[in-house]
């Protein structure tokens, strides 16, 4: 629609298409609360854009240096429109129920020019309304907002640092299994295998573990989880993922040096939306969910949307289910242009097995079968509820400064038991000593972050300030038990006990408490071409750990500050190259065994060079970065367990994404060399070797092509190819004779749709769609770790009926 309105309006305003006056007119004369202050013409079209919805559509010479009265009250667009114009001169025509064209005093009223075709009326064209929001959908794959890397709403090729976003497009075509899965097209993301995604989302970035605890994943821009085995967030409750690489603490405080996952929720929609779907796969995949989005009242101030799923399962492993209950409630109210208040609730019930841990021998060997469950039926279980309730506040003051202000709450029970499977290799005669895990946590959560974001010109600098505090309190309550005793499983003919297994009554486990509490300041500065980031933060964190097996308490209290500092240069033909250089920071509980001193907070460093292109009104977004990563003060343990600050990782590589639309195909393509290398430990074995789970070289490609054009109407197909290369394990595992390398894989992946609207309008709406992931069966496996390793998951199919009205 968009590219449409640009050419018909660079071709002359007279062949814009009109819509019946009665419509049109009906369209404008729609009341609305506006709060426009007084300001220049430009940007007071481009808040009456956001107020009223339209599409405003003007030449930069006709908007130039004109001043633009306050507008306020309750009004139709066309008298609101009609008072910012009312001392400029210029005059306005309704070419469309959403579309405004703003015409010099030479124009007529009624949309036709008077300037001759081809001379003045090529002259760039601006377009207001309608843009994309970072925390909203996008249409297609290629994202050009974001909201993660900047704290504000920036365009990516403005962002000096890596970002990679996640549509609900691809999502929906994809149909990742877990937040995890989403991001398997994503450049310098790696991870554990599906058996492991399905009940926690433990991803690497750039060679670092950003899932640990409170280390890197983000919902709406606030920490989530206080511990890593709370639950994965699922997919179909997200409306995009962005992916920010590299240190980022100044917006953030305390985070892994690998980056952040920022998944953002659905929110209530403006336009109706009404979305169900039935789905059955393989391993009796049955599922059903929904989401929902309307008004609750005739002026659209009070809006909700309410999201969720039923599923019942089983695996690909043996006896192991893959249950799960989702619903999310949110509702907004906006009772005017500049206010919005919107309440989101959720809760998420899963009921499934957890996926123990295999010696690196066992399954590269293949000793151990890949479907052959390895626990009790009558012990194992991985039962999790999770519940998050909070609220976002924004607000648009008179003098344009903006206030967002949120805060959530969670709360995570999980009961985990299950049969230890690492602990020895399988014997000559094909037994399995195991010993028994029970586990009961509980951990909690609350946030909040309130900021004040302003827009301001100095000389020829345009500023956008951003300031703002954040609290994060945190609870992580865990008790751990062992068995008594091995309990052996001949894995050739298994035979279960059908009994739990005596447990000891020694509690391994802790409680803790922590609270962190930052304030930040940053300056998005653009001067011509130029974009440049300067921000500061300083955080104070304390923490409480009490041992429940000698009663130890350990206290712990830091203060650090953090910092970044870009640049771009936004070239006119749609290159924009950029450095940065960004830190991060993650406190560390205990004390050092050489000194006695408690441990500092292991700190990240990134410089980072990379260089994005983009054509102005295209669909399509290439981006490269190089960078250096550097974490020092990690804390690495003995063979005697002593705790000594030693650790030291650093990370160099190359990345490569493209993402495009051209007209019916679809493409994401993704390239990443990771060279991760640890450089101090206090094992010395360990030094010099590469970072466990990350590969050196990894690539995918996703590609989606509608039919139409071909005579297939309503047919669309997608496929994608996702290859993982070799990553490596520690030298000791050579002395056991067995290749220290994990093998590199390919997987395939496949989407076929039809949309039932071609058979006639009675199937509006109407579509089914068949996908299948590693398509060809590949067999796999993923190790963090000697005895840390996984098979992948077997091919899959889930067909999927959806109805849209």
């Amino acid at each position: 629609m968009l590219a449409t309105m640009l050419m018909s309006t660079a071709l002359g305003v007279g062949m814009l298409p009109a819509l019946p006056v009665s419509r049109a007119e009906a369209e404008a004369s729609q009341t609305r609360n506006f709060n426009i202050p007084s300001q220049p013409l430009g940007r007071a079209l481009r808040a009456l854009a956001d107020q009223s919805g339209v599409q405003i559509a003007y030449k930069t010479a006709v908007a130039a240096g004109n001043t633009a009265p306050a507008v306020t009250g309750i009004m139709s667009t066309e008298q609101a429109l009609a008072r910012l114009l009312a001392t400029s001169g210029l005059r306005y025509s309704f070419t469309g129920a959403n579309t405004v064209t703003i015409l010099s005093a030479s124009a007529a009223h009624d949309g036709t020019s008077v300037a001759p075709k081809g001379t003045e009326l090529l002259e760039t064209i601006v377009v207001e309304g309608q843009r994309e929001s970072p925390w909203g959908p996008v249409d297609g794959y290629v994202a050009t907002q974001n909201a993660s890397g900047m704290g504000t709403a920036t365009p990516i090729l403005e962002t000096p640092q890596s970002v990679s976003v996640v549509t609900r497009d691809q999502i929906t075509d994809q149909k990742p299994a877990s937040l995890a899965e989403s991001l398997t097209y994503t450049p310098g993301v790696s991870m554990q295998s599906q058996s492991f995604s399905r009940m926690v989302d433990d991803v690497m970035m750039r060679g670092f573990n950003v899932a640990t605890g409170n280390g890197g994943m983000l919902r709406d821009g606030m920490k989530l989880q206080s511990n890593v085995y709370d639950g994965g967030q699922e997919p179909y409750g997200l409306e995009r993922v962005e992916v920010l690489r590299g240190a980022a603490s100044v917006l953030y405080g305390q985070l892994s040096p690998g980056g952040l996952i920022n998944a953002i929720s659905k929110r209530p929609t403006d336009k109706p939306l009404h979305e169900i779907n039935a789905e059955y796969g393989s391993y009796d995949r049955k599922q059903v969910s929904f989401d929902l989005s309307d008004a609750l009242n005739a002026d659209g101030s009070l809006r909700y949307r309410l999201t969720g799923l039923v599923r019942d399962a089983d695996n690909w492993v043996e006896q192991t289910p893959d249950n799960k209950v989702y619903i999310a409630p949110a509702l907004t109210w906006s009772p005017d242009a500049a206010t919005s208040l919107t309440l989101q609730a959720s809760y998420q019930h899963v009921n499934t097995k957890f996926s123990a841990p295999l010696l690196y021998q066992d399954v590269s060997t293949g000793r151990i079968p890949r479907d052959l469950f390895l626990g009790e039926p009558g012990f194992d279980r991985y039962v999790g509820d999770l519940f998050t309730v909070g609220y976002d506040l924004q607000h648009t003051f008179e003098n344009d400064v903006k206030l967002r202000h949120a805060a959530r709450y969670y709360q995570s029970d999980v009961k985990w038991d299950y049969m230890m499977a690492n602990l020895a290799p399988v014997t000559s005669n094909g037994t399995l000593y195991r010993l028994a895990s029970k586990r009961d946590e509980k951990s909690y959560g609350f946030t909040t972050d309130t900021s004040l974001e302003k827009s301001f010109t100095t000389g020829p600098a345009e500023h956008t300030v951003l300031a703002g505090i954040d609290y994060y309190r945190r609870g992580y309550d865990t008790l751990r038990f062992r068995g008594t005793g091995y309990v052996p499983l001949d894995i050739d003919d298994p035979v279960y006990s059908g009994s739990s297994p005596a447990i000891g009554p020694t509690n391994r486990g802790s409680d803790s408490d922590g609270n962190q509490f930052g304030v930040y300041l940053q300056d998005q500065i653009k001067i011509d071409n130029w974009a440049f980031v300067l921000g500061g933060r300083q955080d104070w964190t304390d923490s409480t750990s009490t041992s429940y097996q000698n009663g130890k308490v350990t206290d712990q209290d830091d203060q650090k500050a953090t910092g970044r500092a870009g640049v771009v240069y936004l070239f006119d033909n749609g290159l924009a190259p950029y450095l940065s250089v960004s830190q991060s920071f993650a406190p560390q509980v205990g004390a050092d065994s050489r000194t006695g001193d408690a441990l500092k907070p292991n700190e990240g460093l990134q410089y980072e060079a990379g260089l994005r292109y983009q054509p102005d009104g295209s669909n399509l977004l290439l981006s490269a970065a190089i960078y250096e990563l550097t974490q020092k003060n990690l804390v690495s343990y003995d063979a005697t367990g002593s705790a000594y600050q030693l650790g030291k990782v650093r990370s160099r590589g190359l990345e490569l994404e493209a993402r495009a639309e051209f007209g019916a195909l679809g493409i994401i393509g993704a390239y990443a060399y990771t060279d991760s290398q640890i450089l101090d430990s206090a094992n010395s074995y360990e030094i010099g070797q590469a970072v466990a789970l990350v590969p050196r070289n990894a690539v995918s490609l996703w590609a989606d092509y509608k039919l139409d054009e071909l005579g297939l109407d309503g047919f669309s197909i997608g496929g994608g190819l996702r290859y993982v290369g070799k990553t490596s394990m520690p030298d000791s595992v050579k002395t056991l004779g067995y290749d220290a390398d994990v093998p590199g894989y390919m997987l395939a992946d496949a989407m076929v749709r039809y949309d039932f609207s071609a058979l006639g309008k009675q199937y509006n709406g109407l579509d089914f769609t068949l996908n299948a992931r590693n398509l060809f069966d590949k067999k796999f496996y993923t190790c963090a770790g000697t005895d840390g390793c996984r098979y992948g998951e077997p091919a899959s199919v889930v067909g999927t009926l959806s109805y849209k009205w």
